[in-house]
């Protein structure tokens, strides 16, 4: 009877209304008062747990004259019953994982406009662990910002250890941004120049699990916060890497 109990509790009943389900197994059909006295549940509740024990298709009701009879409902039926509910059950398992699976995974796009707000990018790539892996653009980038706001960049890479893997655009200004690395010291620091054919006006960076597009030429920028795609840009980056 105790393995009875705790499958019907498996099942989704309460104890009383297994105990109830039970009692009625035992005969082809009783009254309320019948079951009452038989599992020394009041009357009054009887009813509730009977009601409860119809909408879930253990028990059926059957008027005869003054009298109302409640039988049980064979124990196969029940279980496919269950069973077929638990197919429902797992399929909207399956469809609220994926909902989730998309929420945890899906990227987070941030945007930032203006040069104090560019300012917190870098800012927020000093925190990071790892290599930190650029495209950069000097000449746009030095029409926008000072060779004291680079300098103080740079140191901060030194200061901060971080290692980085700069592609650097092979304009005009590449001299006076190799002058100042220099000065600064490349121990933690790497770098090469992309062939002379190649132009862009934004600064890439690739660190964490983020990728920083940033247009210097109109300061804007978006961050993309997503694993994938910033393993796609790391390995875009080692074949540039590679090829100069």
């Amino acid at each position: 009877m105790q393995r009875s109990l705790e499958a019907l509790r498996t099942m989704g009943l309460d104890e009383k209304e297994a105990n109830i389900y039970l009692a009625l197994l035992k005969r082809p059909r009783m009254t309320v008062s019948q079951i009452s006295r038989e599992t020394s549940i009041k009357r009054a509740s009887c009813y509730e747990y009977i009601d409860q024990l119809l909408a879930k298709d253990y028990v059926t009701r059957e008027p005869s004259g003054k009298r109302t009879y409640y039988s049980a409902v064979a124990p196969q039926r029940v279980f496919t019953t269950f069973r077929r509910n638990m197919a429902n059950i797992e399929g909207a398992i399956l469809e609220m994982g994926t909902i989730h699976e998309y929420a945890v995974n899906r990227p987070r796009v941030t945007y930032f406009e203006g040069k104090r707000q560019l300012k917190l990018i870098y800012e927020d790539l000093f925190k990071t662990v790892g290599v930190v892996y650029s495209i950069f653009p000097p000449t746009t980038f030095f029409e926008n910002f000072t060779e004291q706001d680079y300098d103080d960049f740079d140191k901060s890479i030194t200061q901060y250890a971080i290692a980085s893997r700069d592609l650097f655009v092979a304009d005009k200004h590449y001299k006076t941004l190799q002058e100042i690395r220099k000065k600064n010291g490349p121990s933690n620091k790497v770098s090469k120049k992309l062939p002379d054919w190649f132009d862009s006006n934004v600064d890439v960076l690739i660190y964490s699990e983020k990728v920083a597009l940033i247009s210097l030429r109109d300061l804007s920028a978006v961050v993309i916060e997503n694993k994938d795609i910033a393993d796609l840009f790391r390995n875009m980056h080692s074949l540039m890497w590679k090829a100069v």
